[in-house]
């Protein structure tokens, strides 16, 4: 896809994956690597940047969630209708030679995560996948990633699927359970054989803030998607960058490493509104 012209696609099919998330899929050979994202237009309303999946040759989808009102319209749209995209932009997850890789992922990060996952287990490396969510109808792409022979550790807020509570405190466990520590987990989550080579992590900022601590703690190297407001996609309008490296989400990132997030000072503290206006996280009282 040549990025500098926008391409107009019909959407071909609608997977209603909760009553808050559809994922969109279009009959297109989108050229991306696991990380990448599309700026894409919603006709008569906005133009807004999603995670990118690719499941079959020939087809990809993007997994939305409607809150706002440009997604809600995306969700008002039919089989047929057309919506506009530019890119893939953005830069990408790199994934370790061998070993055994874990995947955190909160609400629909998991869509940035998929295709990491699809091509960790064609390189025959172990995949452990950490997916919380409020509830058990709001996971995503658990078939999907039985499918890959992805390991599965599942956690709800109200404990209607899997563990009860929060995927970072599984993804902690088991951690602590290699080294021989016992853990307030169910049977099942901790694993001794599990060696972590790489960690990567996908949703909310104080999810991806506590998956870092953790990293840092025990020594893991990780990479994180870190969202920002994005408004040209192409690193000239410079919205979406952050202080006070000036790097920009949309070029530089999204996809950060552990040694140049300790950079981002902003991270787990503050991002800026669509105006550019500095707006601290509920749970940053600095």
């Amino acid at each position: 896809m040549n990025t500098e012209k926008p391409l107009i696609l019909p959407i071909k099919n609608i997977i209603t994956e909760n009553e808050r998330v559809k994922t969109f899929v279009f009959e297109y050979e989108m050229d991306f690597a696991p990380g990448q994202f599309v700026m894409t237009w919603i006709p008569g309303y906005d133009e807004k940047p999603f995670g990118l999946v690719s499941r079959v040759p020939g087809e990809f989808m993007i997994t939305v969630a409607a809150v706002g009102e440009s997604s809600k319209a995306l969700h008002n749209m039919n089989v047929g209708d057309l919506v506009g995209f530019r890119g893939p932009f953005g830069s990408t997850f790199s994934l370790p030679e061998a070993g055994s890789i874990a995947l955190i992922a909160g609400g629909y990060g998991m869509a940035s995560l998929f295709n990491l996952a699809k091509e960790a287990r064609e390189k025959g490396i172990d995949v452990h996948v950490f997916l919380g969510a409020r509830t058990k109808e709001e996971l995503l792409y658990l078939d999907w990633m039985k499918e890959l022979g992805a390991i599965l550790h599942v956690s709800t807020d109200d404990g209607s699927e899997g563990y009860k509570g929060f995927n970072v405190q599984v993804f902690s466990d088991v951690i602590l359970a290699k080294a021989g520590i016992q853990t307030g987990s169910p049977n099942g989550v901790g694993d001794d054989k599990v060696i972590f080579t790489k960690a990567y992590t996908v949703g909310p900022e104080i999810m991806e803030m506590k998956v870092a601590d953790i990293c840092y703690q025990n020594n893991i190297p990780f990479e994180v998607s870190l969202e920002r407001y994005m408004k040209c996609g192409i690193g000239i309008c410079g919205s979406c960058s952050v202080d006070p490296v000036g790097w920009r989400m949309c070029a530089e990132g999204p996809v950060i490493d552990g040694e140049k997030l300790k950079q981002i000072t902003e991270f787990g503290k503050y991002h800026r509104t669509a105006s550019g206006k500095v707006e601290n996280y509920p749970w940053n009282k600095d």
